[in-house]
């Protein structure tokens, strides 16, 4: 059940020709309406807000259709987004298309790094992109709430987020590695997070973090992962049945 990263899942599932589900399961279970669905959805965002799919308010002057919170982790527009454009998607909740849903999570999350309300150390324009990543801690999911970060942040965030911010992804790559160097940057890239107000770096090199940088610049340069996916003839077919046209 959405919204989370499991887009996809459903969508691959009813477009298989020999084991398909029926497309119906996309607003009976992704966007399932139903009460377990509900309960699920306020309670990994501990919030109503957007716990029937669709959402509606407005975050730091960005309205949201669809998410929990304020979209959730960033990741949630990556992950099913590396092949499946989701430009010109548009469902009976989105009031444009899924790209635009997906650019104002980003925009929300970069706009709280901004605002900053928990005054963490290095937030701000060159530093935003709250997502699901090592923390000082173990794994941890954060997310443009205050209550739902506690200072971590993955370069992955921001950089990943280029197809939809551009100009804000761009000034994120050049800040972590102009600026923070060594502490940050290694054999295989960015480290998988950092959290400055403890001076701390993760000493790993997340896969998951390193595909998302890499396909996502791709699509934002020539859109070739996205062209590739799209002209699959069972992806065509399920996105007719699927979205609105």
């Amino acid at each position: 059940m959405g919204w989370n990263e499991t887009m996809i899942t459903y969508l691959l599932a009813i477009a298989s020709p020999t084991h398909g589900i029926s497309p119906d399961m996309y607003y009976s279970g992704w966007a399932s309406q139903e009460q377990e669905a509900c309960d699920y959805r306020a309670g990994w965002g501990q919030t109503t807000d957007g716990a029937k799919y669709y959402n509606g308010n407005t975050y730091y002057g960005v309205k949201l259709d669809v998410g929990v919170n304020t979209g959730g982790p960033i990741f949630f527009t990556h992950f099913s987004f590396f092949g499946f454009d989701p430009r010109g998607l548009k469902d009976k909740y989105t009031s444009k298309d899924y790209f635009d849903n997906l650019r104002n999570i980003a925009l929300i999350s970069y706009r709280y790094s901004i605002e900053n309300p928990n005054k963490r150390l290095g937030f701000g324009s060159g530093c935003w992109g709250l997502t699901a990543s090592e923390s000082p801690w173990g794994y941890a999911a954060a997310e443009a709430v205050a209550h739902h970060e506690y200072g971590t942040m993955s370069p992955a965030g921001a950089i990943a987020s280029i197809p939809y911010l551009p100009e804000e992804s761009m000034d994120a790559l050049k800040n972590y590695y102009r600026n923070f160097g060594t502490f940050l940057w290694g054999e295989y890239g960015f480290r998988d997070a950092f959290n400055l107000d403890i001076n701390w770096c993760s000493n790993i090199y997340m896969g998951l973090s390193q595909g998302s940088i890499a396909t996502m610049i791709e699509n934002y340069r020539t859109g070739l992962i996205w062209k590739l996916f799209m002209k699959d003839p069972d992806i065509q077919k399920m996105r007719n049945k699927v979205f609105i046209k």
